[in-house]
Order: structure tokens, then C-alpha cells, then sequence
């Protein structure tokens, strides 16, 4: 079991303009996100800010250049009314070698999928990723996350991205804290779930403006 804090490779922040979602990160924190690119076929584009070596958090949004293009990586995305803690992305191992087929109980993977982008430098990232989803409730509001393999971790958006924030604690909340317990711990995260009417991920960080909860 690895804790939900040092397992997250990355914090997805939607929003419906790229523009609300780096002006909404910096107003908080005192960090202007660094454009990232765009997801070709995805129907988003992001900005990126580094949470330390190995995470960071990305803004997503709608990409105007893909207008007709379902949000695949944060569903309902063009109805957004404003920024907001989306979902996250957990480090994976071996993603490409059977994974689906590893999982128990409740849950279940489609066949996991290839992504890339072209970073403003020139630099191609590249990664693999699986979506996880519970039989009954699905990504549990985006509190399950999705799975993410860099081809290379040299090239680690966590490296490259504005500094400045660090991530203190991750918590989560669902009317179904116990099944979403249970689910994390089937993908090996322990984490701190407390029950509530509606859902919602908080996160707390060390920014240039103290101690900020997002």
C-alpha cells in the first residue's frame, strides 16, 4: 500500500477556458502555470505547474482547435462554470503488461491506451494509460484515479514546469466513503476518505503565499 500523496503523479484542475484555470492557480497560489500543449483527439489542451520532481498539476480544458471533440480525460469538461479539482493521476508500473487482467473484485479496465503530446520545445512526451473503473460507481466522481506510465522520466513534466508549490495532503471525500476506500485499496493507495453529501478532492500546498487548500 503506497499513500494517495506519494503515489500521485499528477492533480487535474478543469476548466472551461485554459485562460479561468491559470488565472484561477495563480490568484490562489502566487504560480502562473507554464502552457503545456495540446491532446490531439482527446479534445483538450493544458498548462502545467511542477508539485516537485515526480508530480505536478495540470489545467485542463476544452481545446479550441478540437471544438467537435468529446473531453476524454475529464468527461463533461465544456460544462464546467469554473475551475475546480477534476480528478488525478496515479504513477503506474508495467501498464502495458497485463494490467487490466490484475485487477479483483469490483473492478475492472478496458484495454489501456497510448498518449503523446509535442511540449512548446519540440520535446515529445509519451505515456501509457489505465482507466480503472468500479462496477457500481464508476470513478467515484473522479476520486478513483486513472493510471499513468511515462516512457521516459527524464522528460517528467514535474522537472520542467514553474516551481514553487509543494504538495502537503490529499484527501478526499464521497458519500460512499467506504466503497471508495476499498477501491483505492485495490490499486494499492491508502488514503484518508471521510464521508459527505456531496464528493470532492482537497488538496493542501505550500505555495509562495503559505499554505493554500484548493
Amino acid at each position: 500500500m503506497r499513500a494517495a500523496r506519494d503515489v500521485l503523479d499528477h492533480l487535474l484542475i478543469g476548466a472551461p477556458t485554459l485562460a479561468d484555470g491559470i488565472a484561477w492557480l495563480e490568484e490562489r497560489t502566487g504560480v502562473r502555470a507554464a502552457m503545456g500543449g495540446s491532446h490531439p483527439g482527446q479534445g483538450t489542451w493544458n498548462a502545467l505547474a511542477s508539485l516537485g520532481p515526480r508530480q505536478y498539476i495540470e489545467i485542463i480544458a476544452p481545446d479550441p482547435g478540437q471544438p467537435g471533440v468529446n473531453t476524454s480525460y475529464v468527461p463533461g469538461l465544456r460544462d464546467f462554470d469554473g475551475p475546480s479539482v477534476a480528478t488525478w493521476a496515479a504513477s503506474g508500473v508495467g501498464l502495458a503488461k497485463g494490467f487490466p487482467s490484475t485487477l479483483q473484485g469490483d473492478l475492472s479496465c478496458e484495454p489501456v491506451r497510448q498518449g503523446a503530446r509535442i511540449r512548446p520545445d519540440g520535446t515529445r512526451l509519451a505515456w501509457t494509460l489505465a482507466f480503472p473503473k468500479h462496477r457500481r460507481f464508476l470513478a467515484f466522481d473522479g476520486a478513483l484515479p486513472f493510471l499513468i506510465e511515462w516512457e521516459s522520466c527524464d522528460h517528467h513534466p514535474g522537472e520542467s514546469t514553474p516551481p514553487g508549490l509543494n504538495l502537503r495532503t490529499l484527501r478526499f471525500s464521497h458519500p460512499e466513503p467506504g466503497r471508495l476506500k476499498d477501491a483505492l485499496a485495490a490499486l494499492g493507495i491508502d488514503a484518508a476518505v471521510d464521508p459527505a453529501a456531496a464528493p470532492s478532492i482537497e488538496v493542501e500546498l505550500d505555495t509562495p503565499r503559505g499554505r493554500v487548500v484548493l
